[in-house]
């Protein structure tokens, strides 16, 4: 998509989304100021190995530190007939005590259309911009370095409704990232996707789907070689369910193949299955309980390693206390492990040697555990707090850290 129409689309939907019709506003338009304040203290915020420190930030910087995020911004609902517009644009100011280097001004916005036309067909028009500090758990480098990233995304997407058990959907959708730190710009990149396929529901609920993705990759500030190439195109068929087999029960399941190509760096080419499975449970109102499993499939820039699979076990359990106190948590276990030869087949053999263990492909493992709870003070007023613990396991030390994190914030909608 022309970038000067990208930007001519995102003003439009945002200010369709923010500024009211001429039509009658219906009684569900709703256009809300919100506040929030968030602390959080990180033991490890480089997520460094044990034993390391961010001294390329000064010789007297703390592996750990508190820092304060202040947001305020508008929430927005329109109603005209049956097409619907939100916007959603939040600022936020962070400033940490000590690491001062890291303190940073980023923003949320979101705007989006649910459209229809007659009753079979139907669909969404959605628009996000952010501007955020990139964490430092995958973003490694020997010394620790700032990096603000700009992330844009579009999608539009469509349903036509066949008759009472057949509908065909697809979608198109762009994403561009921006990295402010020279060492990222690299990696800056700009994806388009198109996607199309039928979906088939049962009398009793079950839907069948089965789709076709079609994705190309560009990286515009990086140099094609056939080490590191500048573009891909990538190709996925996916079949799925969703099945509902008992009133306080859901269930999701989903598999396919990504076959992922380039023009020159063909030793970074692969093709493999990915899938997800989801089990939904909600034995009484008060209770619930997620499992999810899945396996995906992500491209790595690494001279040792083409690609990740990654297989992931997460729990995610909740309970409402009382229709004011919700309390969360996660347990999740990640496996990563490094796949293809990325560029071994170029680089000298006597080099890889004295590598050793950086020379290896990676194999990770990530667990994740957090409690959390949220406190409907008021209508208006809520309170949130969490502890979380984040640790990963590498066969190449560079790669590992532990880090525990707490965190509270307070809400107010005007």
């Amino acid at each position: 998509m022309n970038n000067n129409i990208s930007k001519c689309l995102a003003s439009v939907l945002l200010c369709a989304s923010l500024v009211p019709g001429t039509a009658s506003a219906d009684e569900d338009d709703v256009f809300s100021l919100t506040t929030s304040a968030n602390w959080q203290y990180v033991d490890n915020v480089f997520y460094l190995p044990d034993g390391n420190e961010p001294t390329s930030f000064g010789p007297n910087t703390p592996r750990g530190d508190h820092s304060t995020t202040l947001s305020a911004g508008i929430v927005g609902e329109k109603r005209l007939g049956r097409q619907v517009l939100t916007a959603n644009t939040t600022f936020n100011r962070t400033r940490y005590n000590d690491i001062s280097l890291l303190d940073n001004d980023g923003y949320n916005l979101a705007a989006g259309w649910r459209w229809a036309v007659g009753s079979d067909l139907s669909g969404n028009l959605n628009y996000t911009k952010r501007r955020y500090l990139l964490g430092f758990g995958d973003f490694r480098l020997v010394e620790p370095t700032k990096n603000l990233v700009d992330a844009e995304s579009w999608r539009f997407d469509g349903t036509y409704k066949l008759d009472a058990y057949w509908a065909l959907f697809g979608s198109l959708n762009r994403d561009t990232q921006r990295n402010d730190a020279a060492v990222r710009r690299p990696n800056d990149y700009d994806i388009d996707r198109i996607e199309a396929g039928a979906r088939y529901t049962t009398r009793g609920g079950t839907a069948f789907e089965l789709l076709g993705r079609e994705s190309r990759g560009d990286f515009p500030n990086r140099t094609a070689t056939v080490f590191r190439d500048n573009a891909y195109k990538q190709k996925d068929a996916e079949f799925r369910v969703r099945w509902q087999p008992v009133g306080h029960s859901k269930l999701s399941a989903s598999v396919g193949v990504s076959k992922r190509e380039h023009e020159r760096a063909t030793t970074r080419d692969y093709d493999d299955l990915y899938g997800k499975f989801s089990w939904e449970w909600r034995p009484t109102g008060h209770l619930g309980l997620t499992f999810d499993a899945q396996r995906q499939i992500s491209g790595l820039d690494d001279n040792f390693t083409t690609y990740f699979e990654t297989e992931t076990f997460s729990l995610t359990p909740v309970w409402y206390v009382t229709g004011k106190l919700r309390v969360d948590g996660l347990v999740q276990y990640r496996s990563r492990d490094g796949q293809g030869r990325g560029n071994v087949d170029f680089i000298d053999p006597v080099l890889l040697a004295l590598l050793g263990d950086r020379a290896a492909q990676r194999t990770e493992d990530l667990y994740t555990y957090s409690v959390g709870a949220t406190w409907s003070i008021q209508r208006n007023l809520s309170a949130s707090a969490q502890w979380r613990h984040d640790r990963r396991d590498s066969n190449i030390n560079f790669y590992q850290y532990r880090t525990d994190s707490l965190s509270m914030s307070l809400q107010y909608l005007f």
